[in-house]
C-alpha cells in the first residue's frame, strides 16, 4: 500500500541543465520567492531563456525585412586604385626593313614605351534598380517570415505558459503528498507511544507493539521520498521559470485551494471546441503564406530588369609621382542604363517554380495531418478532464468517508471494541483516499492547462 502511494506522487527527475553565463544577469537573486501561480507565470515569461531565443528570432526578421527594403534604396561607394608599372609595353612603326607605314621613319627602329610609370584613380560610383519585379515581390515575402516569426513566439508563449502552469501543480501535489505522509507518520508515532504505554502496564500484547512499531518505521522512508519529490518539483519548477536552481523559492499557495476552480472548468465535447487559435496550426497557415509569397518572387524572375548607373572618376598618370601636378589630374564621369531581360538558363526558373509548387501542396497535406493529430489531442485532453472530474467527485467523498471510518476505529480501539488491524486498515484507506484526492485535482486541472494550449489560450490578458 505505501509503495502505491509513493507511486502516486513520484515525479519525473529528469532536470535540465542551466547556463552558468545566465544566472549572474538573472534579476532574482538568492533571496526568498514567494510564488503564486501568477506570479511563476510572469517570471517565466520574463526570464525563460528559450522564450528569449525564439523572441530574437523576430528582431532576426525584422533586420533582415529591413535589409531588402535597402536594395530598393541607390547604393553609393567610393572606390580607388593605384598601378606601377614595371616595364612599359613598346609600339612599333614600320619594320626593321624601311618599309611599312609612311611614318616609320620618323620613329626609332627599337620603338617607343607607352604608358605612365604612376597611375591613381579614384572617384564616386552609385546605382539603383529602375525596374525590380523581383525585388519588389520579396518585399513581401520579408513580411510573411516576420508575421510568422511573431507567431512562433506566440506559441511558444503559449506552450511556456502550460509547462509552468503544470511545473507548478507538481510542486502543489508533491507538497500535498508529503503533508499527509507527515501526518500519517505524526499519527503512527502516537499511537506507537499509546501501544508502548499500555503494553508497558500489561494492557496489550507484545504483538501489537512490535507490529506499531513496523508500521511506524515504514512510514519513514515514503516521508523521506516525499521530500525528494518536492525538491525535484521545484527544480523542475525553477528550470522552466528560467531562474537560477539555487534561488530558494516558497509556494503560497496549497493544492485544496483549486477545488473550487474544478467545478469552473467544467469538460466540453471535443467536437465542439475551435482549434481556429492552434499556434500549430497558425503557423502552418504563415507558412503556406510565406511559400505563396515565395513562389510569386521566383515567377517574377521571368521578368526584365533595368538599372541605373552613375560613375564620376578623377585619374592620375605620370613618371612622377608628384600628386600636386595638376595637370595630370583628369576628370570623367559617365551614366548608363542596364537592362537584363531573362530568355534562357536551362530550365532552372521553370524547375524553381514547380518546385515551390510542390512544397506548397506538401505543406496543405502536412496542415491536413497536423490537424486530425491536434483533433486527437483534444479528444484526450476533454477525455482525461472526465475522467479526472469522476476521480475528483469520487475522491471528494472517499475522504469523508475515510476520515469518519478512522474516527470511529480509533474510538473503538481506544475503548478496547475494536482490534489494532482495524485501526491500521482505517488508516491506510484515509491515507490513500486524501492522496488520491489530491491527485485527482492535480489531475484535471493539468487537463485544463493541456487543454488551453491547444486551443491557443491560457496567456495573460497583458501578454496577449
Amino acid at each position: 500500500m505505501w509503495a502505491l502511494a509513493l507511486g502516486i506522487i513520484a515525479l519525473p527527475a529528469t532536470l535540465q541543465a542551466q547556463d552558468k553565463s545566465a544566472e549572474t544577469e538573472m534579476i532574482i537573486t538568492k533571496d526568498q520567492l514567494s510564488l503564486t501561480l501568477n506570479d511563476a507565470v510572469r517570471i517565466a515569461l520574463e526570464k525563460s531563456p528559450t522564450l528569449q531565443a525564439t523572441l530574437l528570432g523576430i528582431d532576426g526578421a525584422k533586420y533582415d525585412q529591413k535589409k531588402n527594403r535597402g536594395s530598393l534604396l541607390p547604393k553609393v561607394s567610393l572606390s580607388s586604385s593605384y598601378s606601377y608599372m614595371l616595364k612599359k609595353q613598346k609600339v612599333y612603326f614600320g619594320d626593321m626593313g624601311g618599309s611599312g607605314s609612311p611614318m616609320g621613319g620618323f620613329f626609332p627602329d627599337d620603338g617607343i614605351e607607352m604608358g605612365q610609370t604612376h597611375s591613381l584613380q579614384g572617384g564616386v560610383n552609385a546605382g539603383m534598380a529602375l525596374i525590380a519585379p523581383q525585388l519588389w515581390a520579396s518585399l513581401k515575402l520579408d513580411k510573411e517570415a516576420v508575421a510568422l516569426a511573431e507567431e512562433k513566439a506566440h506559441g511558444s508563449k503559449i506552450d511556456l505558459v502550460a509547462e509552468v502552469k503544470k511545473a507548478y501543480m507538481a510542486v502543489l501535489l508533491a507538497q500535498e503528498s508529503l503533508r499527509v505522509l507527515e501526518a500519517n507518520y505524526a499519527n503512527a508515532q502516537a499511537n506507537y507511544k499509546d501501544i508502548a504505554n499500555k503494553y508497558q502496564h500489561g494492557l496489550v500484547a507484545e504483538y501489537d507493539k512490535i507490529r506499531m512499531e513496523t508500521q511506524m518505521k515504514n512510514v519513514l522512508p515514503n516521508v523521506v521520498a516525499a521530500r525528494t519529490a518536492v525538491r525535484l518539483a521545484e527544480a523542475k519548477l525553477k528550470v522552466v521559470m528560467g531562474v537560477p536552481l539555487e534561488t530558494p523559492i516558497t509556494v503560497t499557495e496549497h493544492l485544496a485551494d483549486y477545488k473550487d476552480r474544478v467545478y469552473q472548468h467544467l469538460p466540453t465535447e471535443s467536437a465542439a471546441i475551435s482549434l481556429q487559435d492552434n499556434s500549430t496550426l497558425r503557423q502552418l497557415d504563415r507558412q503556406g503564406r510565406q511559400l505563396d509569397a515565395a513562389l510569386h518572387v521566383k515567377r517574377m524572375a521571368y521578368m526584365p530588369t533595368l538599372s541605373l548607373s552613375f560613375t564620376y572618376q578623377y585619374s592620375f598618370a605620370s613618371d612622377k609621382f608628384h600628386l600636386d601636378d595638376r595637370k595630370r589630374w583628369s576628370p570623367f564621369s559617365t551614366i548608363g542604363l542596364s537592362l537584363d531581360v531573362p530568355i534562357y538558363n536551362g530550365g532552372a526558373r521553370g524547375n524553381d517554380v514547380r518546385s515551390t509548387e510542390v512544397q506548397i501542396r506538401q505543406l496543405a497535406a502536412q496542415r491536413v495531418a497536423a490537424e486530425s493529430q491536434l483533433r486527437l489531442g483534444l479528444m484526450n485532453s476533454v477525455s482525461e478532464q472526465k475522467t479526472a472530474l469522476e476521480q475528483f467527485v469520487s475522491a471528494q467523498d472517499a475522504v469523508a468517508t475515510a476520515e469518519r471510518g478512522h474516527s470511529i476505529a480509533e474510538v473503538r480501539y481506544k475503548s478496547g471494541a475494536g482490534t489494532l488491524l482495524e485501526l491500521n486498515d482505517a488508516e491506510t484507506a484515509l491515507l490513500q483516499a486524501r492522496l488520491n484526492y489530491s491527485q485527482a485535482i492535480y489531475n484535471y486541472m493539468v487537463a485544463v492547462y493541456s487543454l488551453d494550449a491547444l486551443k491557443g489560450e491560457g496567456l495573460p490578458v497583458e501578454v496577449k
